[in-house]
């Protein structure tokens, strides 16, 4: 754990002696395909969630809901 706090202080320390436009690229490098694989994640993780707990499947013989 130590090896990591320390690569990420060297990253937080090389990031933040950037200017603001490279500081902005790179974190938008960063932040918004982290953010898109947290959404498809929390996305599977709700659809996954939702058909387990779907009352409706069984509310009717045919099985297509109400």
């Amino acid at each position: 754990m130590t090896s990591v706090s320390s690569w990420w202080d060297g990253v937080e320390e090389w990031l933040t002696g950037l200017s603001f436009v490279p500081q902005l690229i790179m974190t938008l490098i960063v932040v918004i395909p982290l953010a898109v694989l947290v959404a498809a994640a929390l996305n599977l993780l709700v659809d996954t969630v939702s058909t387990i707990f779907d009352r409706r499947r069984f509310a009717d013989d045919d099985g297509t809901g109400l």
